[in-house]
């Protein structure tokens, strides 16, 4: 595996490939965890493009789909929220890559373990939530649905982030 320097702003800007999630079972072009580009626009295309990849793969009633969608925009800028602190990791390692420290590669840890811990308890605490508007095996599907996509995000970002040295 051929590992090039890292870049913050790079890193920062990772996005996954249509050919990352057509491997797992997606047919729909790339999709995102809400972090396609440092940009805005770039962040509201990948979210339609998630969206759109949920649609495609969850398949909803009228009255499903009116109740599921708004749980499912909350759900989405909460996860943008954890995962900003995702972003901040990255362009930290970036920044003192060169020169990492003990102290900083230690923090880097910490950082990480509890950006994981954050993320599976927004997780959790969507169940509920979701359970209230899906009945059980749709939710279980979207549940599904979700991890394909975030194994795919996590997997293309742990591909382009070099192990510290």
């Amino acid at each position: 595996m051929n590992i090039a320097k890292p870049n913050a702003a790079i890193l920062c800007g990772i996005v996954i490939l249509a050919a990352l999630l057509s491997a797992i079972g997606f047919s729909n072009p790339a999709a995102a965890e809400g972090q396609a580009t440092a940009t805005p626009a770039g962040q509201a295309d990948a979210g339609q493009d998630r969206k759109r990849l949920v649609a495609d793969h969850l398949p909803l009633t009228p009255s499903e789909a009116q109740h599921f969608w708004p749980v499912y925009d909350h759900y989405q800028k909460d996860m943008a929220n954890v995962l900003d602190r995702r972003q901040q990791i990255i362009a930290k390692l970036g920044e003192h890559y060169d020169d990492m420290s003990d102290a900083v590669a230690k923090q880097i840890t910490i950082d990480n373990l509890e950006l994981q811990e954050a993320r599976l308890h927004l997780i959790r605490s969507y169940l509920p939530k979701f359970g209230k508007v899906l009945p059980a095996k749709k939710l279980a599907r979207y549940y599904q649905i979700e991890a394909r996509i975030r194994a795919a995000v996590d997997a293309e970002i742990a591909e382009r982030i070099p192990l510290i040295e």
